[in-house]
């Protein structure tokens, strides 16, 4: 199922990047530098709309955003607290306070990555200098994944981290933005990067169509791409299909959680909304 809009120019910021960064810092999530001007009018013109969805049961995304990115965050710390991982890079991280906070935590004992196009990259890498986040274990670098020569520069960025350690890649609030062909080069480039460390562990989240199936659920998704002015694209039906299409790239073992399974342990996890989103934790070997 496809939403599709002509893309954008490609360094532009894209108004999700300001609307999650809003959302993220009005929850206490990272600090106001992360949060812009333009995100705080984004996120007020769509309060009437969502208090309209969710009393007819429809999406509500600041409940999948906080929901995904607090299970993410949780997955993460564990690999991290276990030994299992010492480096992570973080693709297209827009105005997340995920760097800021693991660097924050962990200190040098961690060695954090974001990445995000040019000028995302240059906005986010002016808020973490003001909040004193930047240092040599926390960067930020521009990459375009998938464009040019993507899967170079990815590799290369890869090289920095100590190679007999692990490495976790994380993709948030990127994967449905993407066409499939898209998507599965992705998941091929970030296996390549992972299967070159001790321990490899991605982490991202994922809408499927058997979550998100109802007309309110249709309707939002079309004005969200519009929004965004990419297109929304929901690539698999069942999360069955995500976990097969996963393994045939190579991924082992591959998890794919409902935020309401870490109710328990994520403050955001039960939200209403919560579970139109999956979130993915998939293994990768060293080869």
């Amino acid at each position: 199922m496809r939403f599709s809009r002509p893309r954008p120019r490609p360094d532009s910021i894209s108004p999700t990047a300001h609307y999650t960064g809003y959302v993220w810092a009005r929850n206490g999530l990272g600090g106001g530098e992360l949060a812009t001007t333009r995100g705080g009018w984004y996120y007020r013109a769509l309060q009437p709309a969502m208090v309209l969805s969710r009393a007819f049961g429809g999406p509500v995304p600041e409940d999948f955003l906080l929901a995904r990115h607090g299970v993410i965050d949780h997955l993460l710390s564990a690999a991290i607290e276990a030994g299992h991982v010492d480096g992570v890079l973080e693709l297209a991280s827009g105005m997340s306070p995920r760097g800021h906070e693991f660097a924050r935590r962990h200190g040098s004992a961690i060695s954090y990555v974001e990445t995000d196009l040019p000028d995302m990259a240059a906005r986010k890498r002016d808020a973490l200098d003001k909040l004193g986040s930047l240092g040599p274990n926390h960067r930020v670098e521009a990459l375009d994944v998938l464009r040019g020569h993507g899967g170079d520069d990815l590799l290369a960025l890869a090289d920095e981290f100590t190679s007999g350690k692990g490495l976790a890649v994380i993709s948030e609030g990127l994967l449905n933005y993407l066409p499939t062909e898209e998507l599965r080069t992705l998941w091929a480039r970030v296996l390549a990067v992972l299967r070159r460390f001790g321990a490899g562990l991605y982490l991202s989240d994922l809408h499927v169509a058997e979550d998100n199936r109802g007309p309110v659920d249709a309707l939002g998704a079309t004005l969200l791409g519009r929004f965004v002015g990419t297109g929304l694209h929901f690539h698999f039906t069942i999360p069955e299909e995500v976990r097969k299409a996963l393994t045939s790239t190579g991924f082992d073992p591959v998890e794919l959680y409902l935020p309401s399974e870490f109710a328990d342990l994520v403050l955001d996890a039960n939200r209403p909304s919560a579970d139109r989103v999956r979130v993915i934790s998939a293994g990768a070997a060293r080869t």
